[in-house]
């Protein structure tokens, strides 16, 4: 991270004294653990569990996967201690990108990975309804949902939509699909959100695209892109990915290395929390023409765009550049109206061995756009309804349920988290059943010794092809 902060030209905003401060970040994501870089005064303001796991005590809040706890470190980690003035002279400690910003966690996916595109609109509502009251400027969502449908229709979509009107800067993952897709994932393919390619840092200052990424169209390319390749955030230790892959842990056991575009969408949310703990004027749409607009286009290969947008981020440049005259975004909106069923692809979750699929919610009531536009789903709460013979979630996600106090040292003790294994034992059949939802995927191979051989392991790092596909890219 301290090379990234570099790159980026974060660390010369940190010499000003900009670091985030005031700028809280909502992160869709697989929750977060108590790691310590998490744990500083106002680190993690706020918690929502609106995931399969919200109903297991172990589980609660908790980011038994590995994923939101990486992205949470990349945009905002703080060992104690830490000073981003000092941090030359202090290569041990971990910074994130912007040390000093919050996070408000909203956890999605389950021990698995296992989300249903439902519920990550549900996440994208509720941060909309409670931007004012814990300050929230930026929405980070490393996600990829496989829908098939245009932007122009798509729920997920919608639901960006309505957060970027509503003056949160909403980055998202271009994916990890590889060369000849053609087509950045949804809904990084929605023109008004910042899409984000990951490339990786090669010898004399410059960048590489990695075998993983994901290309545009040239009708929608990448914004721009930021450093996704091996990048060592926190490690959360016994999670599912820690488990299963110890050869990602870093040399001294606080860190796990990984690579994709969802890195690179971290980078760039702590990037615009820097720029708008500088300006706070500034509204989504400067935001997103500032960045493009002094992002450094000499550092990616010659012609690169379809995967690169306008070049490497540079969040120092945008700090002290002007915002152009117009940047008032006019594309085609999205009117949300196509199928729930098409919006979350081929990949379903699978509760009690019945599939989640048409146009039904992951509460198990029908889907109407109509419902969730512009006001809170089930009147504030996770309401217990059932589905296909399954009981699912049930918990109220009201004010008493996330509010900080929930984050007190004491909630998180032996019992809850440290020492505890994430094993099948830990689930019961209340909220799932096996070893992971059947046909569940993060990218495209399922996280399981089976699916996943070792082979696209490489220099003991996550290798960003297999965070592809249809899930958290």
């Amino acid at each position: 991270m301290a090379a990234v902060t570099d790159q980026i030209g974060a660390r010369a905003l940190w010499r000003q004294g900009i670091t985030g401060d005031g700028v809280n970040v909502a992160v869709i994501d697989t929750g977060v653990a108590p790691v310590s870089a998490l744990k500083g005064k106002d680190k993690v303001v706020a918690m929502v569990d609106l995931s399969a796991e919200a109903l297991v005590p172990e589980a609660t809040y908790l980011d038994t996967f590995g994923h939101g706890t990486h992205m949470a470190g990349i945009i905002a980690g703080r060992d104690p201690g830490a000073s981003p003035e000092d941090d030359e002279d202090e290569p041990e400690h971990f910074l994130g990108v912007a040390p000093d910003a919050g996070i408000v966690s909203v956890k999605v996916g389950d021990n698995s990975g296992a989300v249903d595109v439902s519920q990550v609109i549900a996440g994208v509502d509720w941060v909309v309804d409670h931007a004012d009251e814990l300050d929230i400027r930026v929405l980070n969502l490393s996600y990829s949902s496989g829908s098939t449908l245009f932007y122009w229709n798509d729920p997920l979509t919608f639901a960006v939509e309505r957060a970027w009107d509503a003056g949160i800067v909403v980055v998202v993952a271009a994916g990890n699909d590889g060369t000849g897709e053609l087509r950045l994932s949804v809904p990084a393919n929605d023109p008004y959100v910042i899409a984000v390619g990951g490339v990786e840092a090669v010898a004399g200052g410059t960048f590489a695209i990695p075998s993983w990424a994901t290309n545009g169209n040239y009708l929608r390319n990448p914004d721009f892109a930021a450093p996704g390749a091996h990048i060592e955030s926190l490690r959360n230790p016994q999670s599912r990915i820690d488990l299963e892959h110890p050869e990602g842990r870093v040399a001294d056991e606080d860190l796990f290395r990984g690579s994709g575009s969802s890195q690179a969408a971290a980078v760039t949310s702590g990037a615009v929390a820097l720029l708008l703990d500088a300006r706070p004027e500034l509204t989504p749409d400067a935001v997103k023409a500032l960045l493009k607009g002094t992002a450094d286009a000499t550092v990616v290969p010659a012609k690169s765009s379809v995967f690169t947008g306008n070049g490497l981020l540079r969040v120092d440049r945008a700090a002290a550049a002007t915002v152009p005259a117009s940047v008032k975004q006019s594309y085609t909106r999205s009117d949300g109206a196509g199928s729930l069923d098409q919006a979350r692809g081929a990949i379903k979750i699978v509760l009690n061995g019945v599939t989640l699929e048409g146009d039904t919610t992951v509460l198990g009531t029908a889907w109407d756009g109509t419902r969730w536009t512009g006001t809170r789903w089930t009147d504030g709460t996770w309401d217990g309804t059932r589905w296909t013979g399954g009981s699912w979630m049930g918990t109220r996600w009201t004010n008493a349920a996330w509010t900080g106090e929930a984050w007190l040292d004491e909630a998180w003790t032996g019992v809850r988290w440290t020492g505890t294994r994430w094993t099948d034992a830990a689930w019961t059949s209340t909220a799932w059943t096996g070893t992971r939802w059947t046909g569940t995927r993060w990218t495209d191979a399922s996280w399981t010794g089976v699916l996943w051989d070792g082979t696209r392991w490489t220099g003991s790092s996550w290798d960003g092809t297999r965070w592809t596909g249809a899930g958290w890219t």
